[in-house]
């Protein structure tokens, strides 16, 4: 609907020229179809637009604005398209879905805007029924700003047990980074779980790693998986992740040190010692290294 406000309050208003621009050059090099999926802190109810008011610029290394998906709908809108809306407005990240089907000149598009909006992209994407029943499945049931609220609420606001980390691990469809955040939770409370919680532990891992996909250096998930079949007792997997954190991480005493355990827990102390003179190579003063060198060294002597 038309954006109507009393002239005592007026109303401010952030166009995204730029996004339009980009949208603009895409539909050309597509014959004019779109699809398009767009996450931002937001709004579409033209009502959080009234009164006259500075914007708020969040600073966060970069800087950011909210966006107006009010006219982001009104430009797919114009041009013979149809959005498809977040209906919670109380969120971080609002995900909408727009899209051109290539089908309308612009001035015959603009021509119907007299009429009531919301019918009209109503009857349009009625035309796009899966399309539409897969929006409000996927994203208004359960938005990802749901997510997000759940697993910052586990994290913050109370001790999470192992099981409901494992339910939230399995909800994010096996995101490793949502391992990464409860990795110290997940790392206590594996030794000591019970045996059908241990197995489900032992699914985790493997399903988490084929997720895994390298962006941040600061998040060796392949080590923190080593660990966790280490408390596991899974010693031949937890060899394998460590092996991987040194190929993609490089060295480290630590990494050494924790395959050195490894092997001594399968009875290969040969292998044991390699890697704990490894990680004293690497760091000559590390306790642990050479507290477990000497007894890994007794092993093989009295044998």
């Amino acid at each position: 609907p038309h954006i109507a406000v009393k002239r005592d309050f007026g109303a401010s208003l952030l166009i995204p020229i730029g996004f339009f621009s980009a949208l603009r050059n895409l539909s050309d090099l597509s014959a004019g179809k779109i699809f398009v999926i767009s996450g931002d802190k937001g709004s579409c109810n033209p009502d959080n637009f009234i009164g006259l008011s500075d914007p708020h610029i969040a600073v966060h290394g970069s800087f950011s604005l909210m966006v107006n998906f009010h006219a982001v709908n009104l430009y797919f809108l114009s041009r013979g398209g149809f959005a498809l809306n977040a209906t919670q407005e109380d969120t971080a990240l609002q995900v909408n879905c727009y899209v051109l089907c290539g089908n309308k000149s612009t001035e015959d598009c603009i021509s119907t805007m007299n009429g009531d909006i919301e019918m009209l992209n109503k009857k349009r994407k009625s035309q796009f029924p899966s399309l539409y029943h897969s929006y409000e499945e996927f994203i208004n049931k359960f938005s990802p700003n749901d997510f997000f609220v759940i697993q910052k609420s586990l994290k913050e606001e109370c001790v999470p047990s192992l099981a409901s980390i494992v339910s939230l691990i399995k909800l994010s469809n096996w995101d490793p980074d949502i391992f990464f955040k409860f990795r110290d939770t997940i790392l206590s409370k594996a030794p000591t779980a019970g045996p059908r919680l241990r197995n489900d532990l032992s699914h985790v891992t493997s399903k988490l790693w084929d997720h895994y996909y390298h962006l941040d250096n600061d998040k060796d998930i392949a080590f923190e998986l080593g660990r966790l079949c280490y408390g596991l007792s899974l010693y031949q997997d937890a060899l394998k992740y460590y092996e991987i954190s040194v190929s993609i991480f490089g060295e480290h005493h630590v990494t050494h040190h924790n395959s050195g355990l490894c092997h001594f827990s399968l009875f290969e102390f040969h292998k044991a010692s390699y890697f704990f003179n490894r990680a004293l190579t690497l760091n000559p003063e590390y306790e642990k290294s050479i507290t477990w060198l000497e007894r890994v060294t007794k092993e093989m002597n009295s044998t």
